[in-house]
């Protein structure tokens, strides 16, 4: 019987920690995955959402990502995938795009059929969907005969993820409302492998493909779905860049030379690496560019310096921003905001690095002005006005003390 790739939140195009280096490093693992797939002539490569890092993504990884979906056509392995909220536009997706290109099918209501000598496997789609429109959805598709079916979708879904404030989707209400009969659901979102067993099918997320944020320390990763005999989830590993954690805590009465010591026990460790020092202990300055420059000199490409958890957790800081990138808080933000689609629409629009200042105006008013047009209810909500910083560890100064934060 068939077997699938399922991967997912490949997220090509992220300029992490604004080097070149890891662009391409989200590149390079999407094209692993792929190469491991024509290697295992798998039947098929289902992608859950988030190909790109964002909407409008760039020339460069838009041609990259052509090349490698252009290896597994090449191989006669069909491509199948749906839209993540990081690439999702309205009206025209990016796989619709690679769809009229012959690279891609864009799953949906109606099912993709893949033909096996055992029986065949109806593979449908569903794209993420914002929490305001979630209420009332139709999850009726079209029927089919085949043996497995298969969804595939894109959220932060119950009971797999759970995390307080934050508006996630319920699989059990997706199952129980279905006219299919699903026997496995590929997910994406969630950047950690998951996988649970819920009213006899089961539900799993493959992961991501590259490390998107520091809180991220488990191995990256896909799923392979077997089919034969029932299902079955394995999953492998992806060789990435290395993430080096150095978590110290400065005993009562130690100093700086204290933690360069222990950075230095670990110091061959950093060769191509991206190099994350955590440093609890109170009372002791943290020379922070001096540590990054000198992790640097022993081969990493970027060093970042923060206190501990346990040093957040007694200073009450629930997240640290470096001032080198405060971007990805807030990415790993935005999700708990509950925005509209409107707001997210501008967010995305405000830190897009290709629009320019003097367009960005512009750009905003068409976006709003067509989602007007094409919904019949705009509601209209009213602007609080206040005023506030963003925390941070007050980048100027290029260092911190230890137990003072203030």
């Amino acid at each position: 019987m068939g077997r699938i790739v399922h991967t997912g939140d490949t997220h090509i195009g992220y300029l992490q920690y604004h080097l070149h280096s890891r662009r391409e490093d989200f590149l390079y693992a999407f094209r692993e995955v792929v190469e491991d797939a024509i290697e295992g002539k798998v039947d098929a490569i289902v992608h859950s959402g988030d190909l790109f890092h964002k909407a409008n993504p760039d020339l460069i990884d838009i041609a990259g990502t052509i090349e490698i979906l252009q290896l597994a056509k090449d191989d006669n392995i069909p491509i199948l995938a749906i839209a993540g909220n990081h690439e999702m536009q309205r009206g025209l997706q990016w796989i619709d795009v690679f769809e009229r290109l012959g690279l891609v099918t864009h799953l949906g209501k109606t099912p993709h059929t893949i033909e096996d000598e055992e029986g065949d496997i109806a593979i449908y789609g569903m794209d993420y969907v914002h929490p305001d429109k979630r209420e009332g959805l139709d999850y009726q598709f079209e029927e089919s005969s085949s043996k497995y079916k298969i969804l595939v979708s894109h959220g932060q879904f119950t009971p797999l993820v759970l995390v307080p404030g934050r508006n996630t989707w319920d699989i059990e209400l997706v199952l129980k409302s279905s006219n299919v009969e699903f026997d496995v659901v590929l997910l994406g979102d969630e950047h950690i492998q998951k996988q649970k067993k819920i009213a006899n099918v089961w539900v799993t997320y493959c992961g991501s493909t590259e490390r998107a944020s520091i809180a991220e320390r488990e191995r990256r990763s896909y799923n392979i779905i077997d089919l034969e005999g029932g299902v079955k989830i394995g999953t492998k590993n992806i060789q990435t860049r290395k993430f080096v954690y150095v978590e110290e805590e400065i005993p009562e009465g130690g100093n700086i030379e204290y933690l360069y010591e222990r950075i230095k026990e670990r110091e061959h460790e950093f060769l191509d690496a991206i190099v994350i020092v955590s440093v609890g202990g109170g009372g002791i300055k943290i020379p922070i560019a001096e540590i990054e420059e000198y992790c640097k000199s022993k081969g990493a490409i970027h060093a970042i310096i923060k206190p501990s958890k346990g040093e957040m957790e007694e200073l009450g800081v629930r997240e640290w921003v470096y001032f080198e990138d405060p971007a990805e808080v807030v990415e790993n933000e935005m999700g708990s905001l509950g925005l509209s689609e409107a707001a997210r629409c501008i967010d995305m629009l405000v830190r897009d690095r290709n629009i320019v200042d003097s367009n960005l105006k512009m750009h905003v008013k068409e976006s709003i002005e067509k989602m007007m047009s094409e919904s019949e209810k705009f509601e209209k909500v009213p602007i609080q006005e206040g005023e506030g910083e963003s925390p941070g560890n007050g980048g100027e100064n290029n260092e911190y003390t230890l137990g003072d934060f203030s």
